[in-house]
């Protein structure tokens, strides 16, 4: 053995050396790239969408672009659900940071509406950065339109107000043929539902897309919706907050896919006992949360129910801290529920072409 370091000594440090070399040579190409290939990155990155290769057949997309709850989850942030439906793009909450993975995905200044399930904060915590990004990056000169039951008004008014001097400082600086005042803020779209819970509502038709907004019970948050999106052959309802309900069965009937929150009560009692004598209120909220949303299993029973055959877990609660507790998260929705269960992550999308029974599944950021 020692002959053979011996003898083969000097071409290990000729090997060593032309590594290094070769290294050394690849650090100072990346730290002095010619322009014309740094000109050519540019380009590629501003002249396409990287995922409309995706969308180009005709069909209904779902994509959780937020798949979080109040709770810190570096892996998710606040709820929110696009749905591309032939030519229309739309947009359901804005939980905080879900601007950011929406422009990921499409273009801002393409979204056509915004629908709100609910007022709490971490459904609603981006509308400013929503309706903003759509104006400045496409110039929009009509503001974005925003669909929500009553309080609505207030709630858009409020984040036009947080960014007022914003918008103001982009129309100075790049004039309003480029961003045109007319195009900032939101147009509210009130509609009322009343307290029936098997109450609802057409709220949205456009290009062959229809919008229903029905009642889901989130008490004490009042109002509080979910929303079927009908486009062609196909359908996708999205719970919003809510639990257990028959207007949540009698509304996904017949729907293609289901999007639901779920909350694991017993993960959730586990974090009530962890956090007792931690000087904060974790262990109470964490404990009080259990009684206004719906759980796993439940979600699996009204996607039973109502025949559906694909089911979207999103909005967990509480944050899932290691990938292999998913299926625990999920084994008591696969006994009630013979379809296909999905825990959404932020990307993930469902692909289902009109006129087919095709049924794609990607994540997006993956």
């Amino acid at each position: 053995m020692m002959n053979f370091i011996m003898k083969h000594k000097r071409t290990f440090g000729i090997i060593s050396v032309v590594l290094i070399l070769l290294a050394a040579g690849g650090v100072w190409f990346m730290n002095n790239l010619p322009d014309f290939a740094v000109e050519a990155l540019i380009n590629k990155m501003v002249s396409s969408n990287q995922n409309a290769k995706h969308f180009e057949e005709d069909g209904l997309y779902v994509i959780t672009t937020g798949t979080g709850a109040p709770l810190p989850d570096k892996t998710r942030v606040g709820p929110q659900t696009v749905v591309l439906a032939g030519d229309q793009v739309l947009v359901f909450d804005a939980g905080p940071g879900s601007t950011r993975n929406l422009e990921l995905t499409v273009e801002a200044s393409s979204v056509d509406a915004l629908f709100l399930t609910h007022f709490h904060s971490d459904h609603i915590g981006d509308i400013g950065e929503l309706m903003l990004k759509r104006w400045a990056t496409g110039g929009s000169a009509e503001p974005l339109p925003i669909y929500g039951p009553p309080g609505i008004e207030e709630v858009v008014a409020g984040f036009e107000a947080a960014y007022q001097l914003d918008v103001g400082y982009r129309v100075a600086h790049h004039g309003e043929e480029a961003m045109p005042a007319s195009g900032a803020g939101g147009e509210v779209h009130r509609f009322d539902l009343g307290s029936d819970l098997m109450s609802s509502d057409v709220v949205y038709e456009q290009n062959g897309v229809q919008v229903i907004a029905f009642n889901v019970h989130h008490m004490p948050v009042f109002p509080a919706v979910g929303f079927r999106v009908n486009y062609r052959d196909k359908s996708v309802v999205i719970s919003g907050d809510t639990i257990f309900t028959e207007s949540l069965i009698h509304h996904a009937m017949g729907a293609d896919v289901l999007v639901s929150e779920a909350l694991h009560h017993e993960m959730s009692t586990m974090v009530s006992e962890a956090t007792r004598d931690i000087e904060n209120n974790a262990s109470i909220v964490a404990e009080d949360i259990k009684d206004y949303h719906i759980t796993p299993e439940q979600a699996g029973i009204v996607a039973q129910e109502a025949g559906i055959s694909q089911l979207l877990i999103t909005h967990i609660l509480p944050p899932v801290p290691v990938d292999f507790l998913t299926d625990w998260f999920l084994a008591d929705t696969r006994e009630v529920f013979d379809g296909d269960i999905h825990m959404a992550n932020d990307g993930t999308m469902i692909k289902m072409p009109v006129n087919s029974d095709d049924i794609t599944i990607i994540d997006l950021f993956k």
